[in-house]
């Protein structure tokens, strides 16, 4: 179940609910999406839900008809409590702590997209069969390029630019860091791509009082095709997180060879390993300083490949499509006769 009118778009668009849905369907199950309790399907042998507030219908639905209902996404137990206050599950009303936990308890498997959410959730609350199943990504679409690199003159990020995803993604101090980075290399620019939220009006009126107003493009949302192109391009992606369930958009600017700019939080530093230049999310001198050591370094023979393989390795669809595959064999009646 979605809050979002537009949950087809969403399902469409959103690279983590594609690969899902792609790989369910490559194990020869037939998927009926749904959004609203309306488009539930109550004939389904198995539910699949992604996130825990999203859940009592499917969980309503699989307990009536004695279906199995299998839960993932990031729990967000204590998620950016000091920066966000009542974002994660700390902060919501006794009636969602609830829900939630019910949740937890309820749903057949739980599947916990890092082992950082794996740990801090059942560390701290009573799960029903826990499963680290991490997320993937595409490393056969997200690859470096084959042809040699050109000079670049831009650092890039995605995000939506709402005002808690802006705040979440380090968004503000990457402005801050880049605007003193550009006193010095006056012909840098940093690229944000992503959906266009309620906050955009307030990060282009700051890249204005920065004097940086020309030289921080925000150009909403682009296709797989132009991010590619920008990951493989950019001088370095940059996301000096508060918090990441796993990090997809970190994993994928790896995977395409891209130097990347991050922070040590939630699951990032799974993701990302060794191939970080690493910065607290509220540093802007560390941020600013990241970025003058990406323009000063040349980037190394195979260094690219380096990052690709370590995503390929760790995060593949394949081990994903593992993982929901012994899943749902244990859940199968046939499997258990």
């Amino acid at each position: 179940m979605s809050a979002h009118a537009n949950w087809r778009e969403l399902f469409d668009k959103v690279e983590f609910y594609r690969v899902d849905i792609r790989i369910l369907k490559e194990l020869g199950h037939e998927v009926v999406l749904s959004g609203t309790p309306g488009t539930l399907d109550w004939k389904a042998d198995l539910y699949f839900c992604w996130w825990w507030g999203h859940s009592p219908f499917p969980l309503l639905a699989g307990k009536l008809r004695r279906r199995p209902v299998v839960v993932t996404g990031a729990f967000d137990y204590s998620t950016c409590r000091k920066e966000i206050p009542g974002l994660c599950y700390l902060d919501r009303p006794w009636w969602q702590k609830l829900v939630l936990r019910s949740s937890l308890l309820l749903a057949d498997r739980n599947l916990f997209i890092s082992k950082s959410e794996c740990e801090e959730v059942t560390s701290n609350l009573p799960v029903k069969n826990p499963v680290y199943a991490t997320l993937a990504i595409d490393t056969e679409f997200y690859s470096p390029s084959k042809a040699p690199s050109a000079e670049s003159d831009y650092f890039f990020t995605v995000t939506w630019t709402s005002r808690t995803n802006a705040i979440r993604k380090g968004l503000i101090p990457t402005i801050e860091a880049f605007t003193e980075v550009a006193k010095k290399s006056t012909n840098l620019r940093l690229v944000v791509a992503g959906k266009h939220g309620d906050y955009l009006d307030e990060l282009k009126n700051l890249a204005h009082r920065l004097g940086v107003a020309d030289r921080v493009e925000f150009v909403g949302m682009i296709s797989d095709e132009e991010k590619l192109e920008h990951y493989r391009r950019c001088l370095a992606y940059v996301q000096p997180t508060l918090y990441e369930g796993f990090g997809h958009a970190i994993g994928e600017a790896l995977a395409c060879g891209a130097r990347v700019i991050t922070s040590p939080k939630g699951a990032v530093p799974e993701v990302a390993g060794e191939y970080a230049y690493w910065v607290q999310p509220d540093s802007q001198k560390e941020i600013a300083a990241a970025m003058e050591m990406v323009v000063a370094t040349p980037i190394a023979e195979g260094e690219a490949q380096a990052r690709h393989q370590w995503i390929s390795s760790n995060y593949s669809i394949a081990s994903r499509r593992a993982a929901l595959k012994s899943v749902l064999d244990s859940l199968s009646p046939e499997k258990k006769g």
